[in-house]
């Protein structure tokens, strides 16, 4: 006979699981990324943000985790600027795509916590949602700048793409504007949707 405890142990795995599928789902279909003729729209912090919200920040650690490994994975089988950071620096690639998604991920559901407990805690579950892509956007782009941007090869490859290489906030701003801005209000609606709807759902169960 199962404790109250047990059954909250499997419906948290059931559902952590279920996310972990959605977020695989996602990364290598359509679903996960807008290709744009710069860099891909990326709406993988949205089931990132939703399982941090609901299941808290080491769910959150997880699933930005697989997040972070399926870029990597993609970084090798893609193409533009994946597979030229490989074959430049495979360690530093590394760094730019699995730590920054496993703290965004983290992040996110501490930020809930503490929200949820506030006097914003009406609004806790929106600016969560759009803290995931902002966070991811802030982390990946920094990382990447920090250990990429001063490569020649990633120069020769800004300047034949048209990105300005003289200032690097001008550089992150022509290469990820539109993408961060379409993904933080796609998070915003979307996330906060899901997350209230599933929120509903559980407390239902």
């Amino acid at each position: 006979m199962y404790t109250s405890t047990k059954r909250l142990d499997i419906a948290y795995m059931v559902e952590l699981s279920v996310l972990i599928a959605i977020v695989f789902l996602m990364a290598f279909t359509p679903l996960g990324y807008i290709p744009t003729p710069m860099i891909k729209i990326s709406l993988m912090s949205i089931p990132v943000a939703v399982g941090a919200i609901l299941l808290g920040p080491a769910a959150g650690l997880i699933l930005g985790t697989v997040f972070g490994v399926t870029s990597l994975i993609q970084s090798f089988t893609g193409d533009g600027l994946g597979p030229l950071m490989v074959s430049l620096a495979p360690i530093s690639n590394i760094i730019v795509r699995v730590p920054t998604r496993m703290l965004m991920g983290w992040l996110v559901g501490v930020i809930y916590r503490y929200l949820s407990n506030s006097k914003l805690s009406s609004l806790s579950i929106p600016i969560s949602c759009l803290c995931a892509p902002v966070l991811n956007t802030i982390l990946y782009m920094t990382t990447l700048c920090l250990l990429f941007f001063r490569i020649p090869e990633i120069q020769d490859w800004a300047t034949a793409a048209g990105l300005p290489i003289d200032n690097v906030i001008a550089f992150v701003t022509a290469m990820v504007g539109f993408n961060a801005a379409f993904e933080a209000c796609a998070s915003l609606i979307v996330g906060t949707a899901i997350t209230k709807a599933l929120m509903v759902a559980m407390k239902r169960n």
